[in-house]
């Protein structure tokens, strides 16, 4: 046989391989989903009621709650026939467009929360299973959990857990993160867990070489104790489920890169605080999200004239808008969480020009486009401008 007819048959060979082994074992990667949330977040029965508007927005889902049992760390039992009408009000749901709809927990401490009262941790770990039913019972992907303490901070290292040493108050927070995640998927085996803050919020201590060093300083933040408890989180975690760092930080980039900078924090700088037998799992486990912040891009915050959007433009404050709604699209792993205060979809008060600049960003993401302009001159004005003016 020639070469070149031993070339030939090898290549086509090799070839019709590829092809079939592309056909088994490539995948596509998760789609781009955007997730709405804000004060003017609903409630199950309003959410029934009202779907088929809702779903005229631009989005893959929402962030809902239930009314009243909506505290992770309350260790009252929950009473479950008391719940019944929301769970009936939860299964009637009709969702059609939105695909990617999460139950949201808060972390506030309003019951005093002790992570060593076995007796109350017996009555959360039971409430987060009542929580994740009722994710469940309405078709939802997961759960939202948002650890800023609106009340009693949970995650500091205090005069009230001093008796312990910072290594022993992490051991045992670590625990409950387990039992956390643990009771979440005994419910929802392929939960998606998202959350404003992980392992990203201690971007700043990250490039510490020296690990003592770094859970010194660690353990003086505001949030020592929340990194113990994803690692606990991350250790109990199923293989089907994903933990999403929604890194709320990045509400206020001005920049491109700051969005992959920060993906570049999520993936990579957190593993500092991600113990070596959990990295691998980190990389398969924990996605990168991204986050935005309407009010901040549009004018909303009070007093306006202390923040930047004030200083720009109607019409550039909705292109500074549209480009960090595009580049968290293009950054994240799967979700961003849209976030407003003092605007409400479900009311129809929205900005002028917002829910487009949403829409042509998406359709540029999804045709492969760029993002087609700059920020960097509308940002700079801006800047310029609001100096002058204080």
């Amino acid at each position: 046989m020639k070469f070149s007819t031993r070339v030939t048959i090898t290549t086509t060979l090799l070839g019709v391989l590829v092809s079939a082994a592309g056909s088994v074992c490539a995948q596509d990667r998760p789609a781009k989903k955007l997730i709405e949330y804000g004060w003017d977040v609903p409630f199950p029965d309003q959410v029934r009621k009202e779907i088929a508007n809702m779903e005229k927005r631009p989005f893959d889902g929402v962030i809902f709650r239930l009314r009243e049992w909506n505290h992770a760390f309350d260790p009252r039992p929950w009473d479950e026939a008391q719940l019944k009408p929301q769970m009936d009000d939860l299964a009637a749901i009709e969702w059609k467009s939105f695909t990617d709809n999460f139950l949201c927990l808060y972390a506030a401490n309003n019951w005093k929360m002790d992570w060593f009262n076995e007796e109350q941790w017996k009555g959360i770990t039971g409430n987060l299973r009542l929580s994740a039913r009722a994710a469940k019972i309405g078709h939802c992907v997961g759960i939202v959990f948002d650890p800023e303490p609106y009340g009693d901070n949970p995650w500091a290292y205090t005069a009230d857990n001093n008796a312990h040493t910072f290594a022993e108050v992490e051991a045992q927070v670590r625990e409950r993160g387990f039992q956390f995640m643990t009771a979440i998927q005994t419910e929802l085996p392929n939960a998606r867990l998202l959350t404003f803050f992980h392992q990203s919020l201690f971007g700043s201590l990250a490039e510490i070489p020296d690990s003592q060093e770094r859970q010194k300083r660690l353990s003086k933040e505001s949030w020592a104790l929340l990194s113990a408890f994803w690692n606990g989180a991350l250790d109990a975690a199923a293989p089907s489920v994903r933990i999403i760092d929604g890194y709320e930080m990045s509400y206020y980039f001005t920049k491109p890169e700051q969005f992959f900078q920060a993906y570049h924090t999520i993936r990579q700088r957190s593993l500092s605080f991600v113990p070596a037998e959990l990295r691998a799992k980190h990389a398969t486990t924990v996605q990168a999200g991204m986050a935005l912040y309407m009010d901040q891009t549009l004018a909303l915050r009070q007093p306006p004239e202390d923040y930047l959007s004030f200083y720009l433009s109607a019409e550039d404050r909705l292109r500074w808008f549209e480009a960090n709604v595009y580049f968290a699209l293009k950054t994240t792993d799967e979700y961003v969480w849209c976030y407003s205060e003092r605007l409400n979809w479900w009311q129809n008060q929205v900005p002028d020009g917002a829910e487009q600049a949403i829409r042509s960003a998406r359709k540029k993401i999804a045709d492969g486009q760029p993002l087609g302009f700059s920020i960097t001159d509308i940002i700079a004005a801006g800047e310029k401008l609001k100096s002058e003016k204080h």
